[in-house]
């Protein structure tokens, strides 16, 4: 018998990405926000495929074992990525095994691709996950949308309705590269006749105008379908992304993003829950910046405590806050005094802010005493602009957990507000630097054995500082992007007539 108690326990280190747990109202954000597609869904074809592959294997497997179903859906999906960058290598990014499918591309014979895609879970397979890109990525938001059936085992069935109407749009439009696609499934080979077959079908980059299956996706991305629970966010959101692009011909999706926050080429916002939306993606981006600012803080912290050797959790906040303050700042005058004597900040000013931090956190580095003072800064001028709205608050809200997020931050400070400006910061680096992440740290430890300390406590001193990376969370505007160029709503960085038809059909474009 083991006695030995689990916290003495050795547990896998990793930096852990969400260090103080503010991260998390993030996520929490976006999933909402645009719901139906993930980070790592990154072709928008791939749901029709997808669907048809499942459809295959229920047709010609009989079977709910899950090794066979591994296997196929491997065998697919090699298939498709080798196929496809054999043809249009150019035009066939995101797809899952590009690596792996980039160093066996240049066929002149018939390859057998069995030991890359037969040993689930090794090394040199072209995707380690044992079923595929599909298990690891696309099961969870194909089911959301009613593309598959709930299911409690890896083998899945399409839904009636969109799946099956997918799968069967995927053959209408690609009935030789599915002949193609089942003899290398099973046979574990291809050649190049038949790369070039099923790319100049299939590639993802090559959805025909006018098939059945890109108007089914179309209706999936444009949020068209009544029975899809996601449909109205995504809708909202697609249509606030291509109505900056119409209006400014930005397409990066960083510049993007500051738009979504800044909001100065939106026009003027009629429909409801076009402006909900918009409102939404304001305030994931006020915890963004809340967050980066304090992980840059985090950081420094880190650097603090090894310069000190070993110092009580009072006295190293009260030193980092006077490098912020600086030598003659005055630390008697109040919070609030402090805060709106502050040069006024424009919300560009707030995202260049942001960026200059994300920066310098992304490197690890000890931040310098003028970049602590811009992440306080940031701070305070989020707090004298949005910490009375209530909108931003009823955003806010549903996503914080334990006060975990920017309206946590917001009303420590409120109830600090006419505290002397150095203990009151002191005490917003006390609760959501050090205690924050000692919780957090812990609750990784116990759930999941992940080491994710960047500092312990030994005898009410912190010690073993270790400074780590960090950087913004991604809330999938790229890959939307990427759906809307494969839907054909999007050409370079024009929208297209189809894309101006939908942006018309939810409201008039002024």
């Amino acid at each position: 018998m083991d006695y030995l108690p689990s916290w003495n326990k050795p547990g896998s280190f990793t930096a852990g990405r969400d260090p103080l747990g503010l991260q998390a109202a993030s996520v929490r954000l976006y999933t909402e926000l645009l719901p139906g597609l993930t980070n790592v869904t990154n072709r928008l074809r791939y749901f029709s495929f997808y669907c048809w592959v499942v459809r295959q294997f229920e047709l010609r497997q009989h079977s709910s074992k899950e090794d066979r179903w591994s296997l196929f859906i491997r065998r697919a999906e090699a298939t498709y990525v080798l196929a496809s960058q054999y043809g249009d290598d150019q035009s066939a990014y995101g797809m899952a095994g590009s690596t792996w499918a980039g160093k066996h591309k240049d066929l002149h014979q018939k390859f057998d691709f069995t030991p890359w895609t037969d040993q689930p879970g090794e090394d040199d397979q072209y995707l380690k996950a044992i079923f595929g890109n599909f298990g690891q990525f696309y099961i969870a938001s194909m089911q959301q949308i009613g593309m598959l059936e709930e299911s409690s085992i890896r083998v899945q069935v399409v839904a009636t309705g969109l799946g099956l109407d997918l799968a069967n749009a995927f053959e209408a439009a690609c009935p030789a590269a599915c002949k193609k696609l089942l003899a290398a499934i099973d046979s574990g080979t291809i050649g190049p006749k038949a790369c070039e077959a099923i790319s100049n079908e299939a590639h993802p980059a090559y959805l025909a105008d006018g098939s059945r299956e890109l108007q089914l996706l179309i209706e999936y991305l444009c949020g068209d379908r009544n029975d899809d629970p996601t449909a109205p966010a995504r809708r909202a959101t697609l249509w606030n992304i291509l109505n900056i692009v119409d209006r400014t011909g930005v397409i990066e999706a960083r510049e993007l993003r500051r738009e979504l926050y800044v909001q100065a080429h939106v026009g003027d916002i009629i429909e409801s829950g076009v402006g909900d939306n918009l409102l939404g993606w304001r305030a994931y981006f006020v915890n963004e910046f809340c967050h980066i600012a304090l992980e840059l803080l985090l950081n420094a912290l880190t650097y603090r405590i090894n310069a000190a050797g070993s110092d009580r959790t009072d006295q190293l906040a009260l030193d980092l806050v006077s490098r912020v303050l600086g030598k003659n700042g005055d630390r008697t005058i109040s919070l609030l005094e402090f805060a709106i004597h502050q040069p006024f900040w424009s919300l560009q000013d707030e995202d260049d802010a942001a960026i200059q931090l994300a920066e310098t956190v992304g490197t690890a580095d000890d931040p310098p005493d003028a970049l602590l003072a811009t992440a306080v800064a940031l701070i305070l001028s989020l707090w004298i602009r949005w910490g009375a709205d209530v909108r931003i608050e009823a955003a806010l809200k549903p996503a914080t957990v334990s006060a975990r997020s920017a309206l946590g931050v917001f009303r420590l400070l409120d109830s600090l507000s006419e505290k002397p400006v150095s203990d009151a910061l002191a005490s917003l680096v006390r609760k959501f630097i050090v205690s924050n992440h000692l919780l957090i740290a812990g609750q990784k430890l116990a759930a999941a054995g992940t080491y994710t300390y960047r500092f312990l406590v030994d005898d009410g001193a912190l010690v073993d500082g270790k400074a780590a990376e960090y950087g913004f969370t991604n809330p999938r505007i790229g890959n939307l992007i990427t759906f809307a160029y494969d839907a054909g709503l999007i050409d370079g960085v024009e929208i297209t007539p189809v894309g101006k038809t939908f942006l018309r059909a939810i409201q008039p474009v002024r």
